[in-house]
């Protein structure tokens, strides 16, 4: 073998080489897919679904989880996130077009006559300091606006999804803003890891309005919110005269709830609207 062709032999094996280490190298980044600077990467579990469903009359949409069945639970859609102002601020001061009667017969709650969200943020921030008459309102407003039946959830639907989520306590900074990372405030919606079945915030920020058993006019407030040290699927915030105290009305208002900006809610539903048939192990819908 001459000069020349030993040259052409080695320069040949360090383009292939090197041609083979950028693939190798291309290969693994498009295979990566762990961002370690969002907090907002979706669940890998396959059985996440979620469906946006439009609010007539607005530009919004309620984007849907479905929590599936199992162990004697039945399935349900729930909100993927909790109720924003977004969506709170159309109800409220009627920024939506009404597009029959039901929409006009739904009574809205009273405008708030201070700064609801306390100057924390607003936009994808969660309504907060909401009692449970006005959440209430809300889903009976959803009701009227897509022609499904919209509710809050039980406490033990809230809990059941809350389970399926799996969110490890030791990581529980990773997935809600709590005592330790939220500085006594909310935080814009899903800016925290989503859990195993693609819900946002269930843990943290707001707790939320559930009523306290199917068919019952108790409300609570279920779950964790920003005061709280560690996450909890079985706390309960039984409604008290103390969270209304500073509102200086006469009556004080059935709407808001001036000393407590942890309660917030999300609504769930047991047919998305335009579907028909419930699916196997489902029971009818329960009016809001």
């Amino acid at each position: 073998m001459n000069v020349m062709s030993l040259g052409r032999l080695i320069t040949g094996f360090h383009f292939t080489t090197a041609y083979v280490v950028v693939a190798m190298i291309l290969t693994s980044d498009s295979g990566n897919g762990d961002n370690t600077t969002s907090g907002t990467e979706p669940p890998s579990s396959e059985t996440v679904a979620v469906k946006n469903c439009p609010i007539p009359g607005t530009a919004l949409k309620v984007a849907m989880v479905h929590v599936p069945a199992s162990n004697g639970n039945r399935s349900f859609w729930m909100s993927q996130h909790e109720i924003s102002w977004d969506h709170y601020d159309v109800f409220v001061y009627e920024l939506d077009k009404p597009e029959n009667e039901s929409v006009d017969a739904v009574t809205r709650p009273t405008r708030p006559y201070i700064s609801a969200d306390r100057g924390w943020g607003h936009a994808k921030f969660p309504a907060l300091s909401v009692s449970h008459n006005g959440a209430q309102a809300f889903c009976q407003w959803l009701t009227a606006s897509t022609g499904t039946s919209w509710r809050l959830p039980t406490v033990d639907e809230w809990t059941y999804a809350c389970e399926l989520g799996e969110v490890d306590p030791e990581k529980a900074g990773e997935h809600a803003w709590l005592k330790s990372n939220a500085k006594r405030r909310t935080h814009q919606l899903a800016s925290r890891k989503p859990d195993r079945i693609g819900l946002y915030d269930l843990h943290g920020n707001v707790a939320e309005w559930c009523r306290l058993e199917k068919g019952s006019d108790e409300f609570v407030l279920a779950g964790t919110c920003y005061l709280d040290g560690e996450i909890d699927c079985g706390k309960i915030r039984q409604p008290v005269p103390q969270w209304n105290d500073t509102d200086p009305q006469i009556p004080k208002s059935i709407w808001w709830l001036a000393d407590a900006p942890f309660a917030g809610f999300r609504v769930v539903c047991d047919e998305l609207p335009g579907t028909k048939t419930p699916k196997p192990n489902d029971s009818p819908g329960e009016k809001p």
